[in-house]
């Protein structure tokens, strides 16, 4: 769990606690209500929370200038639990509790039930941060979004920065196969890393759960022993297993230099492992003070200055970029009207939010080409370091077809 956030999620989850209902609810005609069926609970909390209050933000600062089609914003929310069941009860609640907009979790997986109620009800559905392009038309239905890339061009874009921006050209890969987002990045560095011409000296596994990777370190030293060192280990994982297996690398004496996706954004877990240098993560943005955006910056200066403590990821852009899309589609529509706000979401061309440019179609509610930040950790302390575009995107085969077998086995 992410400590200070914790702590703050816990007071807005008392504050904002859900009523259900037994009849569907009606927003009042001087409002807006945006339903936020997300994880308050469990592990889930720790990707869940931080684009919450960074929706909270943007909430409070739209009242202010006369919410959206001069209605007041009014958020309802519901616990998931981190539980696929209580997702769709989730979803169905905060419906019941009137909601026009739904905001599901930061994960296909455990957002998909929700957003599939709300697609149910011809409701549009946000996920601030799923990785998976199935949380949109092809997975859920024609009102389902997601405010991120998708996880094989997020893998493709620390290939680039990996590849082109530091001038490595040896790698080694190891996935924790517990999650179809870590294969999902995993699969496009490879691919991106292939097609640069980049030596993969090796690829092992291990799951969330494991307790020792000792095999692994293992097998790694035999393989730098008979192929030469890498110049970079791609880690695709995410929470307590991706920080243990960072950990047991670097106490075994392996210190080159680390990567991963955006589930190891910030530094707030770095000092489980003592001294760390070297790491690198996709991002939303940087939230110490250092983005290219002046924008950013200023953002995250409020968002502490509301909170009482920084950020500790970049993931409140998301949420705040989340209430964005909802105000600017339905002040183009001139309605509430989900097919009209719809009508004006697939329309998005490069649209400039907080998170950064937006694109959407008809046919894809998730931005294929938007260029994620590269963040550092040096001596334990968070930093910006560049950008993680990939020059090449993977074909779009790897979004939807299983391509496993023939990627790894050429």
């Amino acid at each position: 769990m992410l400590g200070r956030l914790t702590a703050l999620l816990a007071l807005a989850a008392l504050l904002a606690a859900p009523v259900v209902h037994q009849q569907q609810a009606k927003a009042d005609d001087h409002e807006v209500v945006i339903g936020f069926a997300i994880a308050f609970s469990g592990w889930m909390s720790q990707y869940d929370g931080p684009p919450y209050q960074g929706a909270l933000m943007a909430i409070d600062e739209f009242n202010a200038e006369g919410g959206i089609l001069g209605k007041q914003i009014r958020a309802v929310s519901a616990d998931t639990k981190t539980d696929i069941v209580q997702g769709s009860k989730a979803g169905a609640d905060v419906a019941a509790q009137g909601a026009q907009f739904m905001i599901v979790s930061c994960d296909y997986d455990m957002g998909a039930p929700s957003a599939t109620v709300a697609n149910s009800h011809n409701m549009i559905s946000i996920s601030p941060c799923a990785s998976d392009a199935k949380m949109g038309v092809q997975g859920i239905g024609p009102y389902a979004f997601t405010l991120n890339t998708y996880g094989q061009g997020e893998g493709a874009g620390m290939a680039k920065y990996a590849y082109v921006d530091r001038g490595w050209r040896k790698a080694y890969m190891l996935l924790d196969a517990s999650a179809e987002y870590t294969k999902s990045i995993c699969h496009g560095f490879l691919e991106q890393w292939k097609t640069y011409g980049g030596e993969v000296i090796g690829v092992d596994s291990f799951m969330q759960g494991d307790a020792s990777i000792a095999s692994q370190v293992t097998r790694y030293k035999q393989l730098a022993a008979e192929r030469g060192e890498p110049e970079f280990l791609y880690l695709c994982s995410y929470g307590g297993g991706a920080v243990s297996a960072i950990r047991q690398f670097r106490s075994a004496g392996i210190d080159v230099p680390t990567g991963g996706g955006d589930s190891m954004d910030g530094d707030y877990w770095a000092e489980a492992v003592p001294g760390l240098s070297d790491h690198y993560a996709s991002a939303f943005g940087s939230i110490w003070g250092d983005d290219p955006r002046p924008e950013v910056n200023a953002f995250f200066d409020r968002y502490a200055a509301m909170y009482g403590a920084p950020a500790e990821t970049s993931f409140p852009l998301n949420g705040y970029s989340v209430i964005q899309i909802i105000k600017i589609a339905a002040e183009r529509a001139g309605s509430l009207d989900s097919d009209a706000v719809l009508a004006e979401l697939n329309k998005f061309n490069k649209e400039p939010l907080l998170w950064g440019e937006t694109t959407y179609t008809a046919d894809t509610h998730i931005d294929l080409g938007h260029v994620l930040t590269i963040v550092q950790i040096q001596d334990g302390k968070g930093s910006h370091a560049g950008k993680g575009g990939p020059e090449n995107p993977p074909p779009l085969r790897l979004i939807f077809e299983d391509f496993t077998e023939d990627l790894y086995g050429s």
